[in-house]
């Protein structure tokens, strides 16, 4: 039943934007530009060739069809910036990766740690997004998730760790400069066994 409203809700989309519907231009956090990319955060999103649709009447944040994504601008106004760009980035990833959720988180991931927009508190943000959702058919379990978005995070810094510099607070150029300095190096004094 729900895999019919949702192909209902596709079909609907496709028909409203193909009738001249034209782009969705809103004050919501989310809007879609003439040129059929989608902006949220300030940060304007296009995946590949892939359609981008905003629906209001989709019954959950997106959906990756052949061809066509799918946001729902209302529900996803519920969330912060970073949640937003997740499921962007996570519908787009169905189109990189393919049918699997968790490779799909899996490629969001990789994307926010890349283009900088997503930290750990980032990560956790995303994480209570999926509550605590028990497995569906279609969904893996959002502890399940939770804990494979821990290790793409992982994996993700390790590839990309300029970015993680990047975003760690730097100690200011005062406090390097007046630092002891290291003129020489370490000198064996006495050997033994503290007690």
């Amino acid at each position: 039943m729900g895999r019919l409203r949702l192909c209902a809700s596709l079909a609907a989309a496709l028909a409203w934007a193909s009738a001249g519907g034209g782009p969705v231009q809103s004050a919501s956090p989310i809007s879609q530009q003439r040129d059929g990319t989608v902006t949220i955060a300030g940060r304007v999103l296009r995946c590949g060739s892939v359609r981008n649709v905003l629906d209001p009447r989709l019954p959950n944040l997106g959906v990756a069809a052949p061809g066509v994504l799918v946001l729902n601008p209302g529900l996803l106004s519920r969330h912060s910036e970073t949640v937003r760009l997740f499921v962007f980035h996570h519908e787009c990833g169905h189109h990189h990766v393919g049918a699997s959720e968790l490779k799909a988180d899996c490629w969001a991931v990789s994307e926010g740690v890349k283009q900088g927009w997503l930290d750990r508190g980032g990560l956790a943000e995303a994480c209570r997004s999926f509550g605590n959702a028990p497995a569906t058919s279609t969904h893996p379990s959002g502890a399940r998730r939770c804990a494979n978005l821990d290790r793409c995070f992982a994996a993700a810094i390790a590839a990309h760790p300029k970015q993680q510099l990047a975003r760690t607070p730097m100690v200011s150029a005062a406090v390097t400069r007046d630092a002891p300095k290291l003129v020489s190096g370490p000198t064996l004094v006495r050997s033994g066994i503290l007690r």
